[in-house]
């Protein structure tokens, strides 16, 4: 039996291609840009696109064992305004009602670094809530191979209390 994971904010399918390599089965992904869309129906043909998260009602979606979701980042960017919750693409708000209704048995969420200073503690506040301890990590592209820096940060939500060992 494989682990199955919902996909919000999925682009062209990053985290999703490592989850399906580590043997997850994706049930659902949610993506609004066009072009994304496009990719995702090409390399995951039957798996449903929910489309624009702000619009879905999550009582009436499967539940996955894992979501994962690389949520908005201008808000957070030191390229930006840093407008954190007072930006209107801070879409973390909509991610954590996702949780809360449907319930995961995991949380994967991805951002850029500067949300480590803006914002990022009332998300573990938030995870804290939910009933999820969270530990996380700034891994750049070039210490997976790629020939660029670009730091970005990655955070696992699991289970209060169900750490087990070997993290």
């Amino acid at each position: 039996m494989s682990l199955t994971y919902g996909s919000l904010f999925s682009g062209v399918g990053g985290i999703d291609l490592g989850l399906d390599r580590a043997g997850f089965t994706p049930l659902w992904q949610s993506e609004i840009d066009a072009y994304a869309s496009r990719v995702l129906a090409k390399h995951w043909p039957t798996t449903p696109n929910l489309g624009d998260i702000t619009t879905v009602d999550w009582s009436t979606v499967e539940r996955p064992d894992l979501i994962c979701g690389g949520y908005p980042c201008p808000p957070f960017s030191v390229a930006g305004d840093r407008l954190g919750s007072d930006d209107p693409r801070h879409l973390w708000p909509v991610m954590a009602d996702a949780i809360r209704v449907l319930r995961p048995t995991f949380v994967l969420l991805e951002n850029v670094t500067g949300h480590l200073s803006l914002g990022f503690d009332a998300v573990l506040g938030d995870l804290d809530e939910l009933g999820f301890d969270a530990e996380w990590s700034v891994v750049s592209a070039c210490a997976v191979g790629a020939p660029h820096m670009r730091k970005r940060l990655f955070c696992l939500a699991y289970p209060q209390g169900k750490r087990w060992g070997g993290w």
